[in-house]
């Protein structure tokens, strides 16, 4: 698995507002290429601990490969949104930095043949753990109504042309193998005065797709609450996505935390008694530089946030 590459983007932002030190205790929920895993590893020393998990084995396999000489690093197969189970599982101490990029890994995206890209002939699979007996990407839209996949489209695509790309497949009424078959019906579905830019169409479609396969958004909606209750006081949890629903939710849910009362506006005092239990570290979300965007075009649509418990 040597051609397990991942570029880590934002990386010197992510260590800023992660802020790990020596003889810390660090969780990388999406280890990937194990970018941000090295480097932390690095700066918390022997006193200090990691634990990396993600749902792809290739990740792990190339990492227990490209890490072996780290003795303090756990790494752990299982999905970020039971990272409470496999803290606890492995014996890992309550930790002092959680953090977690959303994104996809140049390997998974180009040579993990998961179909995730429109640019090259795969299989529709796009499952991240293909050890799974899991619904794939062509169980999904032979079983899913017009109705059913239009919202998918539409909801985790943000996709104009939802109706009319749903309606075509079912249209056709045949079993998908291909990637290249997908982007041939997504094609044929578009009104020809926008024919020209099928592949942004084709992007949306297979984001949703894969959002829709893996349960991303539930998982991070079960990730976040779960990471911030483990971390120590004071300790800080980063998150990095790639794309507007996942920012969205990483938001909200921060918000949430900083904001303490949440007794209606016309109370003429606090009733609940809640205070606020974080302190958000980033006002606006933090993008790459162009610097970086040229280096590493992936990381455009980058946006991290970071809090601190209180």
């Amino acid at each position: 698995m040597s051609d397990y590459q991942h570029v880590p983007v934002l990386l010197k932002e992510v260590l800023f507002y992660l802020n790990p030190k020596p003889g810390q205790n660090i969780v990388d929920a999406t280890l990937g290429g194990g970018g941000y895993t090295e480097e932390i590893l690095q700066i918390v020393g022997n006193k200090g601990k990691v634990l990396a998990m993600d749902l792809d084995k290739d990740a792990l396999e190339n990492a227990g490969k490209s890490l072996s000489k780290f003795k303090n690093l756990t790494l752990a197969h299982g999905n970020f949104a039971r990272i409470d189970h496999i803290v606890k599982s492995h014996n890992f101490p309550a930790p002092d930095g959680v953090v977690a990029d959303l994104g996809l890994s140049s390997y998974e995206l180009d040579q993990g043949g998961r179909g995730m890209s429109f640019q090259k002939q795969e299989i529709l699979d796009m499952r991240f753990d293909q050890s799974a007996e899991t619904e794939d990407a062509r169980w999904l839209l032979k079983n899913k109504s017009e109705k059913e996949l239009t919202k998918i489209f539409s909801d985790y695509g943000e996709e104009k042309f939802s109706r009319q790309i749903a309606e075509k497949l079912k249209q056709l009424g045949h079993d998908l193998k291909y990637t290249t078959d997908l982007y041939q019906i997504i094609t044929d579905a578009l009104p020809k005065p926008v024919k020209h830019k099928a592949n942004d169409s084709a992007r949306r479609i297979f984001q949703a797709l894969r959002i829709a396969v893996n349960h991303e958004l539930e998982n991070l909606e079960a990730f976040l609450p779960k990471a911030f209750d483990l971390l120590v006081p004071g300790g800080r949890l980063v998150v990095v996505s790639f794309q507007s629903l996942e920012d969205r939710q990483a938001k909200q849910f921060f918000n949430g935390l900083a904001k303490g009362c949440v007794c209606p506006v016309e109370f003429p005092q606090c009733v609940c008694g809640q205070t606020p239990r974080a302190k958000i570290l980033t006002k606006k979300p933090v993008s790459a530089s162009e610097l970086e965007i040229s280096r590493n075009p992936r990381g455009k649509s980058a946006k991290l946030r970071a809090i601190q418990k209180i």
